[in-house]
Order: C-alpha cells, then sequence, then structure tokens
C-alpha cells in the first residue's frame, strides 16, 4: 500500500511541473514505470476526481485537476457557499447560506437549487454560469437582488471542487459587495450632482484630474472662450482659452501644489494668501480673447480625498468690468 501511496505521488508531482498535461507515455518515462501500471494509476487518479483529461487528436493528456476540497471551501471566511452535485441538487451549505435563505439547513439539503433559491437568487443566471464553468471560465457575476426591500449586492463565482468520494460538484460563492456597491452608486451620483450643478451654471468653469487632463468644460467655458468641450475633453489644453502659447492655468498650479508661484506667473494678482479650505484668485489683463483687452478673475477650489490630498481642481473665470 506504502509502495502505490509513493508511486502516485510520483505520478501527481510529475504532472504537477508540467500544468499543459503529459501523455501515458511522457509519465510512465518521466517516473520509469510500465505503461500498464501508470494507466492503471491513472485510471484510480482520475475516477477520484483528482485528475482530468483532455483529447489531443487521438492522445489522451493527463493534468492535475484544479478543484478546491470540499472542506477548504465551506470555511471561506463569511461569504455563502452552496456546493450543488450533478443533478443540481444542493449537497452542502454554510452558516451564511443558511441564514441568508432563512429556512433550516436540513430543509435546503437535498433541494434542487432552482427550486430553494428561484425566488431570491437570480437562478436562471446561474445555471448559465455553470455552463460556462464548465467550459472553463471562472469570472465572477456581479448580481443584483432585493430582498425584504433592502438592495443588495454580490460577487457571485462558480468553483469546481470535490465531493469526499470523489464525484465532482460545484461549489457557488457569494461575496456581499453591497457596502462597495452602494458607495460607488452614491460617488456616481455625487458626480451626476456635480456635472448637473456645472452644466447649468452661467460661470465659465472647467476641471481638472491629478493628471492635468480636462474632465469637464462647460457651456459658459465654451462661450467664454470658443472651444468646444468635445474638442476639449481629456485634453491638457485649457491653456488655449487663454493664452497664444502654452503656460500653465492657476488650476495647473494648484493641482501640483505651486501656489507659492501664482503671483510668477499672475503678476497682477499680488502675494497669494494662504488659503485653508485649498481656494486660490489670481487676476489677468488677456488680449487673447477677440482681441479685446478683458481683466478677468480666475478662482480655483481644490477637491480632495479622504486623505486630504488633491485630486481635482475646479477652475471659474470670471470678467471684471
Amino acid at each position: 500500500m506504502e509502495a502505490a501511496d509513493n508511486e502516485i505521488t510520483r505520478i501527481k508531482e510529475v504532472l504537477r511541473e508540467n500544468p499543459r498535461g503529459m501523455n501515458i507515455k511522457e509519465i510512465a518515462a518521466a517516473v520509469a514505470m510500465s505503461r500498464n501500471s501508470i494507466a492503471k494509476y491513472l485510471d484510480v487518479l482520475t475516477a477520484a476526481g483528482q485528475l482530468e483529461v483532455r483529447y489531443v487528436g487521438n492522445a489522451k493528456l493527463f493534468y492535475l485537476a484544479k478543484r478546491v476540497p470540499l472542506d477548504s471551501m465551506m470555511s471561506m471566511g463569511p461569504d455563502m457557499i452552496a456546493v450543488v452535485d450533478k443533478d443540481m441538487r444542493i449537497a452542502q451549505v454554510n452558516s451564511p447560506f443558511v441564514d441568508f435563505i432563512g429556512a433550516p439547513r436540513d430543509k435546503i439539503i437535498g433541494t434542487r437549487l432552482f427550486d430553494l433559491a428561484s425566488a431570491i437568487l437570480p437562478v436562471e443566471q446561474m445555471m448559465g454560469w455553470l455552463q460556462q464553468e464548465k467550459a472553463g471560465s471562472a469570472l465572477p457575476h456581479e448580481i443584483h437582488i432585493k430582498k425584504n426591500d433592502k438592495e443588495m449586492y454580490f460577487n457571485a463565482l462558480c468553483i469546481p471542487t470535490l465531493f469526499e468520494d470523489g464525484d465532482a460538484g460545484v461549489a457557488l460563492r457569494f461575496e456581499n459587495i453591497s457596502g462597495q456597491k452602494q458607495a460607488e452608486l452614491s460617488k456616481e451620483e455625487s458626480q451626476h450632482i456635480l456635472e448637473a450643478v456645472l452644466y447649468a451654471s452661467s460661470t465659465p468653469m472647467y476641471v481638472i484630474g491629478k493628471d492635468h487632463h480636462i474632465l469637464a468644460w462647460n457651456p459658459a467655458m465654451e462661450k467664454l472662450s470658443g472651444l468646444k468641450a468635445a474638442g476639449m475633453m481629456g485634453t491638457r489644453r485649457q491653456w488655449q482659452a487663454f493664452y497664444r502659447e502654452e503656460r500653465p492655468c492657476l488650476s495647473d498650479l494648484v493641482i501640483d501644489g505651486l501656489a507659492g508661484r501664482i503671483q510668477e506667473w499672475y503678476p497682477d494678482s499680488g502675494l497669494q494668501p494662504e488659503s485653508p479650505d485649498g481656494t486660490f484668485m489670481a487676476e489677468e489683463v488677456l488680449k487673447a480673447l477677440g482681441g479685446n483687452s478683458r481683466r478677468l478673475r480666475f478662482t480655483v477650489t481644490s477637491v480632495v480625498d479622504h486623505e486630504g490630498d488633491i485630486i481635482a481642481a475646479v477652475e471659474t473665470v470670471g470678467e471684471i468690468a
């Protein structure tokens, strides 16, 4: 028995070093065993679900099955997990899944997945995922459900696994990402509100990101500069609204933390006072706009993240009579 275990271990080690697979002849040569003995061991390992086989022409290539043992699967932290057999009956569930479904464990085990979860989980989608898993896909799927009037979001993943008797199964793992998703949705909503305010404003205004690329260019800014948003978005050409040659705008200085150089570029503005709220102002007489001399006031407000780092700058432009 010990000799057989050692030989099986040698076969698995050889296959681990050749993840693309090997045929019987190659395995026999690598472990110095007869092809008949190798064939016997490969049949045992394949039946136990430890090896998988694929065909290349008439040749069979054997490689280690990439499956997670069931015991390890069920202890994967707070995620909900349900393991189904080849007939799509639930064979095992963990406590988070039981709590979510709201039914006793003994009522869940043995129930077909579709009958149990169709009122809560998108089972038809899940059946499609299982087919993808059989085709070799292992991508997570985001699902959105509503339970007890509460919006919930999960990343769902189909993972091949093994039962103790060696039969193959599939574990469905659901990672609750509701908090993360709600934060993303809140950010998107805030972005939409910002854009609505920005584009509804009669004040010329634009926004640049940390890399100085234009993120927004409102209609009033289009009117002031004669430059359309479609041609400006994503570029670093904000200077073209005011100058004939490339140079930093006030927003560029602020985004780079160079408030101390504002007077150098805007000498009419005088010494820039300290701004605890990240707002800076400068004035300049320009002749580039329509050929007329116009005195403009630039105001830049910093946008910071939760750590206080500047991630964007909003610049408004006003004409001084």
